[in-house]
């Protein structure tokens, strides 16, 4: 019975994990084969061609009456949250603004005690810990702080936290594959007048951009939101929030793997923090349940 009850939720997480492995791509791939391109028109095209795509899926009967829903979810989740994320990537070094996004899981940890749930000192401990190695990892320190791009960055975050504590609510009579495609369209369609309206011109795409784009758009964005919304609705938020720090990790590797960039010591301890404490924050004792459990023992 044990191991029968215990295979499905083991493969839950590890298809949970697969979104980071993927989002963790884009680094290199961006370095390597879309160096120069303009944010915006590279947040919009990969966003809205699997968007496009995976257009068809949605059924009008769901645009009719969730639409409001859908709206909701696609800005919180993508729309606002890449628009937030890109400017506070221009005003602020790369490093810095992924470090201030990783503040991801502590903020779902506060937003979730305001409305009375309370975090067990374990999660408190390992969102803190997980914060401090993305920042070893990756922390690049501005001659001069703006704080508007810190602003940015931190309400990015926040506007993902958002996002996904609403899914369950706001998604839960439609399927992930479903509420996926309907998110990445919108969004990916109202990007697409910003972009525009902003005026700046269309990239010129070479054939290794093409297929780097269709890397980012389809697989990492596509596929992963698809595993991302899907284990959302399957499993506690506050645990799945924690896979994210894994993305940050996978950017640094790639780049020492694919782009031989050098892995120093500190990262290195870093990359061990950060996996310690993203199952730190798996274990039973970091939970509700579990300190419940606990007491009940005792």
């Amino acid at each position: 019975m044990n191991a029968n009850t215990e295979t499905p939720a083991t493969s839950a997480w590890l298809l949970a994990l697969l979104a980071p492995l993927l989002w963790g791509t884009t680094y290199p791939v961006t370095k390597a084969w879309l160096a120069g391109i303009d944010p915006m028109w590279l947040a919009t095209l990969r966003i809205l061609v699997p968007g496009l795509m995976m257009l068809p899926l949605v059924p009008l009967s769901v645009w009719r009456s969730k639409w409001l829903q859908i709206v909701v979810l696609s800005s919180l989740n993508i729309g606002i949250f890449t628009a937030l994320l890109f400017a506070g990537i221009q005003r602020l070094p790369g490093g810095m603004a992924a470090t201030l996004t990783a503040s991801m899981p502590l903020q779902i940890l506060l937003i979730r005690a305001l409305m009375g749930r309370l975090p067990s000192a374990l999660q408190l401990l390992s969102a803190v810990g997980g914060i401090a190695g993305v920042a070893l990892l990756v922390w690049q320190s501005p001659q001069q702080l703006d704080w508007l791009g810190v602003a940015f960055s931190l309400l990015a975050a926040t506007s993902m936290s958002l996002g996904v504590l609403l899914i369950p609510v706001l998604g839960k009579d439609i399927k992930p594959m479903v509420m996926t495609s309907a998110q990445l369209a919108l969004a990916g369609i109202v990007l697409l007048i910003v972009t525009l309206l902003s005026g700046s011109p269309f990239p010129s795409l070479d054939t290794g951009a093409i297929i780097a784009l269709g890397w980012l758009g389809p697989v990492t964005m596509g596929l992963g939101y698809i595993i991302w919304f899907r284990s959302v609705s399957r499993l506690p938020v506050d645990k799945l929030a924690f896979l994210g720090l894994v993305n940050p990790v996978v950017a640094v590797v790639s780049g020492v793997l694919f782009l031989n960039e050098v892995l120093t010591l500190v990262q290195m301890f870093a990359i061990v923090l950060v996996l310690a404490c993203v199952l730190i924050a798996q274990h039973p004792a970091a939970s509700e349940r579990g300190l419940r459990r606990r007491k009940a023992v005792a």
